[in-house]
């Protein structure tokens, strides 16, 4: 059970990393190219990015058999959840640590939330 959590871990980081790359590409390329709005350019990134990250982990980190339409709104569910978090972690800690330290942290308190979360309620 471990090495298949620890597989699923991994995979899942890699998916978060991936979604995260399309995002900002997707980001620069609406500002610098089309020259959008920064607001506009990271709700299209962020939008083809969350897809991005359902359909890999739904097909390949998690190979889940269940309907679209009940994993779907879960995921979107985990995913304000995991934006809600970050945000106040970053609130409390950049008072009295660097920004950047504090995004950190987020990020990593959402990854390990939002994986186990995905893993043991969305996608199954």
């Amino acid at each position: 059970m471990f090495k298949s959590l620890t597989k699923s871990f991994i995979h899942y980081s890699l998916v978060g990393a991936i979604a995260t790359m399309l995002h900002y590409a997707i980001f620069l390329i609406c500002i610098y190219y089309f020259l959008l709005a920064p607001w506009k350019s990271t709700l299209l990134g962020s939008t083809y990015g969350a897809f991005t990250a359902y359909f890999l982990n739904y097909h390949h980190t998690f190979s889940s058999q269940t309907k679209h339409s009940l994993v779907f709104p879960k995921f979107l569910l985990v995913a304000c959840l995991g934006i809600f978090v970050q945000t106040i972690i970053v609130a409390v800690f950049s008072i009295h640590l660097h920004y950047l330290l504090a995004q950190l942290m987020a990020t990593v308190a959402a990854l390990i939330l939002t994986f186990t979360i995905n893993r043991f309620w969305t996608f199954t």
